[in-house]
């Protein structure tokens, strides 16, 4: 935009002071100044008004385009900070997904060896029981045979 009020200061054949103000003027108002009162000022310095006008249009074109590059930057500044942001959180993410995944596998191994010795304790119980059972079951038998057989004494002895 500088370069342009300078090409139109030589143009004209006035100073840069004349451009300088009125290049001030649009910064002051943020660049959406009183064209007309910029206007009004360049033709109190010695320009012509449809001179004045036509440097205030120009300056002002000259301006918003600056204006619009330097938006389009910031926000492609801003777009690309974010995609950073948006990527460095998944994989943030994803670094916290696997941590979980290894935790889970973690906890799943656990538990498969805490119910495979459960089901070897089961069955050595059930084994046991079995034998016991098994004990029981023939010492009872012979506790049952040992009765029959004093009964028969007995019954023997009596009859004779």
């Amino acid at each position: 935009m500088a370069a342009a009020c300078k090409r139109l200061a030589q143009l004209s054949g006035f100073g840069s002071k004349i451009f300088n103000s009125s290049l001030r003027l649009f910064s002051a108002k943020g660049g959406i100044g009183d064209t007309t009162a910029i206007t009004r000022e360049l033709e109190e310095q010695g320009l012509p008004k449809r001179q004045a006008e036509a440097i205030t249009a120009e300056v002002l074109e000259n301006f918003q385009e600056s204006s619009c590059k330097r938006a389009k930057m910031i926000l492609e500044s801003n777009q690309s900070k974010f995609e950073a942001e948006v990527q460095r959180l998944q994989m943030e993410m994803q670094r916290e997904i696997e941590k979980l995944r290894n935790n889970m596998e973690e906890r799943n191994s656990e538990l498969r060896d805490a119910m495979d010795k459960a089901k070897i304790a089961f069955k050595a119980e059930l084994k046991a029981t079995k034998n016991d059972l098994g004990i029981y079951s023939l010492g009872a038998s012979f506790f049952c045979m040992c009765a029959i057989v004093f009964a028969c004494i007995e019954i023997i002895i009596v009859v004779q």
